[in-house]
């Protein structure tokens, strides 16, 4: 072998190289003819090789590396080969280019030969040569994938082996004909979609693979069983308790006049019941039933409610009667209980594809996602590890513009508030001086100290900067899931100084201008690099808790920086090796103080802070409360310092082996004081023991806890598709609706559209149910905002009725609220507009079963409803509660939900009327003085002879839902009570509505606070429970014992309200921001207090409320504005 002579051969600088395509120069073989150049043009080596050399010199060479790390755009598209080996390399290409060019390009890369073709990973179809002819652009496949943000992947493979494979067209004429999806989520869904990112990208690709693997569970499973239980309604009343006594029931005959009277035991089975009915009714009516009927093609539905009784479970096991909750709720209330037999068929409506091209494409959309094609693709590993580096975090400043600070103005009364709210006016500042604060926070916890930058100049919305801000924290120990927290703020302070140096009473001075959270390492577990341009929240302070996501608004004021910059990527794993030893547990025994502090510190209430010796005490006793206590897992956590590698090593130890905890102590683990991923994980672990109705209580809380997840793909996120899946009527029907109503808040869309993407994705012909109730909602909130323009109310009403007129209607359609509520049509020419300034709209529906009520139901548009669903959430888990503990507390928490951005759905409870209203009505004067005035109101709704209750029983209604409602609102601190607040029904269930302020904002008029009573309990509600004159009558005594009762035992369950609300700080609530808003609940529940001195303090309270002339003062002013 020869060396090239270098003399003759000159490279220019620029390119020279001692290799050429991965082979070394000096070993290319002898018979290279070295000419000296004469045009400037530079030949490649291989060129002068002669042809029966080719092999020789492929034989040696590396195929070239992949390139699959590249910016993804409308036009990427990835190719997968083989090389001679087996390994695989990804190539990105682009959509203009023609396909027989990407395949040369590619078997070029690897060195191969022969007669290849392009096919779909995991899937039987190709690229055919005619195809392969014009650029991938022109493909309808490339088409559709660009339509629905997918970035096409093919895979290059023997020509001979795919003869046989469907064209790829097919695939692409499917995408394009899938839209419906879009048209549900919302078609602005569609554009996010096509500006793919990585993260975007990956996260696609999880959740497609949930929405496969869910699918391919389902082979060999009766669909049919699957999809009757998803109507089932178990778990949410208490049991019955007298399981001898047999039940009386009502049968009916589906759309016939038919019924019989049958009685069971509750544990007889369902099956049993239907046979029963069954037998009857073709006894005396063979002629209503087909010949080829059988018993088991019916199913037992209750009145009014799309709600059913079945005779198995998944499983195959028999339902008993006993089970379900509507049996249970009658037996409770002694009411009767009435189903009607109806045709299996009837809960099969939504089983198979959305339409016939879904038949022969199932599983190919998911396919095309979530292939693992990618996993196999040779690329370069991470440069080098996080534990190398030995400089403290850094980021440098660069550059602020579009930068106002919206100085408050006083503020000024809305004229057409009626509830007196001041207008909040800006005046606009585009000059004045500024300074930056960053700090690192992982989850609660301040990682170092504040770095804040000198006072600087901002002339015209721009600053120009170069400041180093760097922390007292090296990145060798730098958690990945550490926040970068930055805030710009106002001064009056003189350029260059350092605010850190300012008195403590002045720095509340500062005005906030605009704060972003910021992730230093990327879903990839990588530190992040580079500079970056970021969008800050405008008129926002600095909060730890808020995600990770940026600004795109108007008013978005931008801050360019720069992350700390490595020659090579950095692989953030100092906490990723399990071998870590750890420090052993100390042995010595514990003092009787210690002992006593120990107990405290592991009992004491969520909110309260533990001290540095409390935590290391816990730290020091981990196995002891792994052993004796497992349910205070959390505190264990909390004492943990996370920067510490080996303290972390030994958390993940110990939650590898750590009992399972209930779900509802686990949840607490959810929330943002609780980073890390390994904990989050164990949390979901012990969650996913819930079954369908316990999850859907707490539904809202596992949504908002998305928001607590530093990158998209989560555990947590998996964890909800695959529960939605697996019952969409239940839980994925609200799982749905919870996303869609916050699409709207950018900091949001892309996580929770990539979920109701693939949610809605997969759920077949169950998405027509959810286009025909979004369709709904669009059609109401037009109603609604063309009925605000009008003047009058009878334009008003007559408008609403046309409109609601002239929409058209499927056969049936569930209601947003609540699923079980299906409607034909609006009954024509009813409903009404209130006469408050967003103009409500009552909408009264036709039931679609003809032997159901009307349903009665709010349109809001206009209106934040998100702290009355918080509310009326709570309220339900209070109520279910109490029954559980078996207190007959009859509360009524109506159905509330959200829908979009200031729009929502609420219950209207019929045969109710607002206490303010029955004050109205009473014609005396001063009525609301007179203390009887609530008492002759029942009297005379008892005598109507339609009613269906005695005064007495009207009386123990009161009584026992005053109690409920008292003790709730006070632990919830529940304000605004004036009398159009509370509501009492027909048959005395008392009861609260609209929730505008909670844990104890109360209103103040004129500087005076209107509530100066823990909740609202006036002589009127006495005097209905017999209390006269200072007298306490029996109904009285039982009010108070009630109270007593219920208090005592939802203190039992203080912590899981402290879990729940500390969830929901995410949603942006205006009286929910951060733990301070939570700390009302803390005093209510009186944590220090024993249960003597705490039903002692609500008697206090129940005998300060009926002595306080305010809340008759506020009545009576209520009464003259409103009604006079």
């Amino acid at each position: 072998m020869i060396e090239l002579k270098r003399s003759q051969y000159v490279i220019p600088s620029p390119y020279r190289r001692t290799t050429w395509q991965g082979l070394p120069l000096a070993q290319l073989p002898k018979r290279i003819e070295t000419k000296p150049l004469s045009s400037g043009i530079i030949p490649s080596p291989l060129s002068l090789l002669k042809k029966e050399d080719m092999d020789e010199v492929n034989e040696k060479k590396e195929p070239r590396p992949s390139n699959v790390n590249v910016t993804i755009t409308q036009e990427t598209v990835f190719v997968a080969v083989k090389d001679r080996t087996g390994k695989y390399y990804g190539y990105a290409m682009n959509v203009n280019d023609i396909g027989t060019s990407i395949m040369e390009t590619c078997k070029s890369n690897v060195y191969i030969k022969g007669d290849y073709a392009l096919v779909l990973p995991n899937l039987n179809y190709r690229v055919f040569d005619e195809d392969s002819r014009k650029p991938l652009k022109d493909l309808k496949f490339v088409q559709g994938c660009q339509y629905h943000g997918i970035v096409p992947y093919f895979f290059l493979v023997e020509r001979k082996a795919v003869i046989q494979y469907a064209s790829v067209e097919s695939v692409g004429e499917y995408l394009l004909q899938s839209t419906l999806k879009y048209e549900i989520i919302g078609n602005n869904f569609v554009g996010l979609c096509r500006n793919i990112g990585d993260e975007f990208y990956k996260f696609r690709r999880a959740l497609a693979t949930v929405c496969g693997k869910e699918e391919e569970n389902k082979k060999g499973l009766d669909i049919y069983l699957l999809e009757e239980n998803e109507y089932v309604y178990c778990g949410n009343e208490p049991p019955i308790q007298d399981l001898t006594k047999k039940l009386i029931m009502k049968g009916y005959l589906f759309e016939q006049k038919m019924d019989k009277t049958i009685s069971h035991l509750p544990t007889d089975t369902v099956e049993n019941v239907i046979s029963a009915l069954f037998t009857k009714f073709t006894t005396t009516n063979q002629a209503a039933f087909a010949a080829t009927e059988k018993a088991e093609d019916f199913v037992l539905k209750v009145r009014g409610l799309h709600e059913f009784l079945i005779p198995k479970k998944k499983d195959g096991s028999l339902y008993q009667l006993c089970e379900f909750d509507y049996i249970r709720r009658c037996v409770m209330k002694h009411e009767k209980i009435d189903l009607y037999l109806t045709p299996r068929k009837v809960l099969h409506q939504f089983i198979g594809p959305l339409n016939p091209i879904d038949v022969n494409f199932t599983g190919v959309y998911n396919s095309l996602l979530s292939h693992d094609l990618w996993e196999k693709v040779e690329t370069e590993k991470a440069g080098q590890s996080q534990k190398s580096i030995e400089r403290n975090y850094f980021i440098t400043l660069k550059k602020l513009s579009n930068c106002v600070y919206y100085k408050p103005l006083p503020q000024k009364k809305n004229k057409e508030n009626k509830d007196d709210v001041p207008v909040q006016e800006y005046q606009n500042i585009v000059s004045f001086r500024a300074y930056v604060t960053a700090a690192l926070f992982l989850g609660p916890r301040q990682l170092g100290k504040l770095v804040v930058t000198p006072v600087f100049q901002v002339n015209n919305s721009m600053a120009t900067l170069d400041n180093v801000m760097e922390f007292d924290l090296p990145i060798k120990i730098l958690p990945k899931e550490t926040k970068l927290v930055i805030g710009v703020f106002q001064t009056e302070e003189q350029i260059g100084v350092t605010i850190d140096h300012l008195e403590k009473k002045e720095k509340n001075k500062e005005n906030p201008i605009g704060t972003i959270n910021c992730k230093v390492v990327d879903h990839n577990g990588m530190l992040l690099m580079g500079n970056v341009q970021c969008g800050l929240w405008e008129l926002s302070a600095p909060n730890f808790i808020s995600m990770c996501s940026e600004n795109i608004g108007e008013r978005a004021i931008y801050l360019t920086f720069t992350y700390p910059t490595y020659d090579v990527p950095v692989l953030m794993d100092a906490f990723n090796d399990d071998n870590i030893k750890s420090d052993n547990q100390e042995k010595e025994k514990l003092t009787a103080e210690q002992t006593k502090k120990f107990k405290v510190a592991l009992e004491s209430n969520p909110l309260q802070k533990l001290t540095e010796d409390e935590m290391k005490l816990i730290w020091k006793l981990r196995y002891t409360v792994k052993k004796t206590k497992p349910k205070n897992l959390s505190r264990v956590v909390a004492a943990v310092d996370l920067t510490d590698v080996h303290a972390v090593a030994e958390l993940h130890r110990l939650l590898a082996d750590w009992p399972l905890l209930e779900p509802q102590t686990a949840i607490e683990m959810l929330d943002f004081k609780f980073p890390d991923q390994r904990v989050r994980d164990f949390a979901l672990k012990c969650l996913d023991a819930m079954d369908d109705a316990e999850l859907i209580m707490f539904l809202p809380q596992l949504i908002q806890a998305l928001k607590f997840e530093l990158h998209h793909n989560s555990e947590l996120a998996m964890f909800l598709l695959r529960r939605a899946l697996r019952n969409k009527n239940r839980i994925g029907h609200q799982f749905f609706w919870f996303l869609k109503a916050e699409l709207h808040d950018n900091r949001v869309t892309e996580r929770y559209g990539l979920l109701l993407e693939a949610f809605v994705g997969a759920c077949g012909k169950y998405q027509i149910e959810l286009y025909n109730e979004v369709k709904f909602q669009l059609d109401l909130i037009d109603i609604a905002n063309h009925v605000k323009t009008l003047a009058t109310k009878d334009e008003q009403k007559q408008y609403m009725f046309e409109a609601l007129a002239k929409l058209k209607y499927p056969d049936n359609q569930a209601l947003p609220i609540d699923s079980r509520m299906r409607f034909t049509k609006p009954v024509p020419n009813s409903g009404n507009v209130f006469s408050s300034k967003k103009k409500p709209l009552l909408l009264i529906l036709q039931n679609y079963d003809p032997a159901g009520d009307d349903i009665r139901v709010i349109e809001k548009v206009g209106d934040d409803l998100r702290q009355d669903i918080l509310t009326l959430q709570i309220l339900r888990i209070m109520f279910t509660m109490l029954k559980n503990a078996e207190l007959d507390i009859r509360m009524l928490p109506y159905q509330c939900i959200a829908t979009g951005n200031e729009t929502g759905m609420l219950e209207l409870v019929k045969d109710s009327e607002t206490y303010g209203k029955i004050i109205a009505d009473d014609g005396r004067r001063l009525a609301v003085t007179k203390n009887d005035v609530l008492t002759l109101w029942m009297q005379k709704q008892c005598a109507r002879p339609e009613s269906k209750v005695t005064f007495e029983q009207a009386v123990e209604n009161f009584v026992h839902s005053c109690a409920g409602y008292c003790v709730a609102t006070y632990l919830l601190g529940i304000g605004d009570r004036h009398s159009d607040n509370v509501m009492v029904t027909r048959d005395g269930i008392f009861f609260h509505i609209d929730f505008g302020h909670f844990l104890g904002n109360f209103k103040s008029k004129f500087g005076v606070k209107r509530e100066r009573t823990p909740f609202k309990f006036t002589q009127h509600y006495a005097d209905l429970m017999g209390y006269k004159d200072g007298v306490e009558s029996k109904e009285f005594k039982e009010f108070k014992e009630l109270c007593s009762s219920a208090l005592l035992s939802l203190r039992k369950q203080e912590s899981l309200f402290i879990y729940l609300f500390r969830l929901m700080l995410a949603t942006g609530i205006p009286e929910l921001k951060n733990e301070d808003d939570i700390e009302y609940m803390k005093n209510a529940f009186m944590f220090d207090e024993d249960d003597q001195q705490v039903k002692k303090n609500f008697d206090n309270m129940i005998y300060q409320c009926l002595d306080a002339w305010s809340q008759t003062l506020n009545d009576l002013i209520h009464d003259i504005v409103h009604y006079k």
